[in-house]
């Protein structure tokens, strides 16, 4: 299902979003596990992990609670993000009106072209339709070109910090109110 496009002025092709479903398990396995290899550290997710789930465990995946995006030029996947309207766990709940934006990646060949833009703005229809206006991230804060990218696009840092096990790094929040992103 496409739930946005827009044609890319650099290159005039058109680009599409794509809520992904449990018939496109392939393709979102190739970019998850492409986007953990090449930037492992910036995800919570464990690459070994990952290589090893099978067909099925990545149909669950899709099947949620994360809801996918992928931005696609044909069949091909340029990048993708995920929606996560309620908390990782039952144990760490989130506010009724928030939702968590997840593993925003862009294939390096393709970054520069508009793509996170065309994303965020497909993820922030889609936050408002299940009427979660409250938008929010964790970047590491050693990430300093995503860090630019979501102050470009609006966000701002809430101030809050979570260290991450194992590292001399820690997890910084970013939120936005759904309307600006759609506005950017």
């Amino acid at each position: 299902m496409s739930t946005t496009s827009r044609t890319a002025a650099q290159t005039g092709t058109t680009l599409r979003v794509h809520r992904v479903g449990a018939e496109d398990w392939e393709s979102h396995r190739t970019l998850r596990l492409d986007m953990l290899g090449a930037d492992p550290d910036a995800f919570w997710a464990d690459p070994d992990e990952a290589r090893a789930r099978t067909a099925q465990q990545w149909r669950a995946e899709i099947a949620g609670p994360r809801l996918h995006l992928q931005a696609r030029r044909g069949h091909t996947v340029l990048g993708g993000i995920a929606l996560l309207p309620a908390g990782y766990t039952p144990e760490h709940p989130i506010p009724p009106d928030r939702a968590h934006i997840v593993s925003l990646w862009v294939r390096p060949e393709a970054r520069g072209r508009g793509i996170s833009r065309l994303l965020f703005a497909a993820l922030a229809r889609l936050s408002l339709d299940l009427g979660r206006p409250d938008l929010r991230l964790d970047v590491d804060e050693s990430n300093h070109a995503a860090q630019r990218l979501y102050e470009r696009l609006g966000f701002a840092a809430t101030g809050e910090r979570d260290p991450r096990p194992g590292r001399s790094t820690a997890w910084v929040e970013y939120a936005i109110r759904t309307e600006h992103l759609l506005e950017s």
